[in-house]
């Protein structure tokens, strides 16, 4: 089945918003599973890129090294040049899901959404909210099968507790 995507590639390729952290230690920095990053390491993209050796322990996901890009940090794999995704059609299960988060709140799993999303914005500046509703219901379902409980089951560091800076949509049951 696959995810869909939310975003029109449009919005995204004239964002400056993903990819970029004000931090180098930030909860927003992509986790890769360890099947993911073998992946991209067999395509020839450098193990250094990760933040620890995945290899090690296979059952702990990993996040990237960010690097450092005028008075920013940014993902590896940007290139802020072209404002691009070098590994898009293998970017991790958490880019996809962008500008959806899952988050722990209170000991609960929530679908969120990142509402400094341009993309975001605009629908609710435009009063057409009603497309994230639709789009975080098609999540839920997605989630709910096989397929979705198994990427989020093997990438538990992407839950991140709750920033407090995203709007909560469903309570998800896995």
């Amino acid at each position: 089945m696959g995810l869909r995507e939310f975003v029109p590639s449009e919005w995204c390729l004239r964002c400056q918003r993903c990819c970029r952290f004000s931090n180098q230690v930030s909860p927003w920095i992509p986790v890769f599973s360890a099947k993911e990053a073998e992946e991209l390491i067999a395509r020839g993209y450098p193990l250094a890129v990760f933040n620890k050796a995945f290899n090690e322990d296979p059952s702990v996901d990993v996040r990237v090294k960010v690097k450092q890009y005028r008075d920013y940090y940014i993902c590896p794999f940007f290139d802020p040049e072209k404002n691009c995704c070098e590994v898009y059609p293998l970017r991790p299960f958490d880019c996809r899901l962008y500008p959806f988060l899952l988050v722990r709140r209170d000991g609960v799993l929530y679908l969120g959404v990142d509402k400094e999303c341009p993309f975001v914005e605009h629908l609710f500046e435009t009063e057409q909210e009603w497309h994230v509703q639709r789009f975080a219901d098609y999540l839920v379902d997605y989630l709910a099968s096989p397929e979705g409980s198994d990427e989020v089951n093997t990438h538990p560091s992407m839950i991140a507790p709750y920033p407090g800076n995203i709007m909560l949509l469903r309570e998800i049951r896995l």
